[in-house]
């Protein structure tokens, strides 16, 4: 058997493996803002910064942004900076999706001058979507960051009856299934699929199973193609199994397994 080809990952896949595998990851990006109250918003960007997915504090930092944009916005344009801010961290450090789309579900129904926070955020995601072809030409990371913080947000934010959005529930089968296809990036875009299936696939499952059951099809195909890596071929088996197990935790040696094998892979 010849030497394997050596994998060549984004920096952010990178990471997100790291999480996955007890690693350090790197410090917060900085986010620029062009806000005409800059102090505020200056204010708002250094709580921002200072979270951390799954410290023991980052609730209480969720509360204290949250406390601190209500005291500053008065005005719908100040509101749009607050949500253009986190949208453009979230977008740019996948590390922080989830803890950014934490923070959109407690701020979802603030409003200023009638406009709802939930309102401005689903139509940047709206305008992202229009656009993912565009993204994912130009501006890879980007293109994985608004799948990864889209699909974050679906699982984590309700409306206020405790319903998931549905309407975002076909945009993610469409930005899934694209995933797969990619020619460009395609262990990091296999990975982008497979670590989101492995958070929202049994809510999306509930939605419109039909399209899980396509959606895994063209999984189980890549994964049987001999030309596509064994990173790839390991991330959509681990997917499966996982799918075949209800969404439910793998057992301990099974995850074990799969840790150790992408470890090695991507070494």
């Amino acid at each position: 058997i010849g030497e394997r080809p050596k994998i060549t990952l984004l920096q952010s896949s990178k990471d997100r493996l790291r999480r996955r595998l007890k690693e350090k990851v790197p410090d917060e990006v900085t986010v620029e803002t062009t806000s005409p109250q800059q102090n505020k918003m200056d204010k708002l960007i250094e709580i921002l910064n200072s979270m951390r997915n799954n410290s023991s504090d980052v609730d209480a930092k969720l509360t204290t942004f949250m406390e601190e944009a209500q005291n500053s916005t008065n005005s719908e344009e100040m509101l749009g900076e607050i949500v253009r801010t986190i949208y453009q961290k979230a977008v740019s450090d996948r590390s922080f999706a989830f803890t950014a789309a934490k923070l959109c579900d407690k701020m979802a129904l603030f409003m200023v001058e009638g406009t709802k926070f939930r309102s401005l955020l689903l139509n940047m995601l709206q305008k992202d979507f229009t656009v993912r072809e565009e993204l994912q030409q130009q501006d890879v990371e980007r293109w994985l960051g608004f799948i990864t913080f889209l699909c974050e947000v679906f699982g984590t934010m309700r409306s206020s009856t405790g319903e998931p959005f549905r309407v975002l529930v076909c945009p993610i089968y469409t930005c899934l299934r694209e995933l797969l296809q990619s020619q460009d990036v395609k262990e990091d875009a296999v990975l982008c699929c497979s670590m989101e299936l492995q958070s929202t696939g049994r809510l999306l499952e509930e939605q419109l199973p039909e399209m899980m059951m396509e959606l895994l099809a063209s999984a189980r195909d890549k994964m049987l193609c001999p030309s596509e890596s064994m990173l790839t071929r390991s991330l959509l088996l681990e997917v499966i199994e996982l799918h075949a197990n209800s969404w439910n935790p793998l057992t301990p040696p099974i995850t074990q397994y799969y840790n150790r094998t992408i470890q090695k892979l991507t070494a």
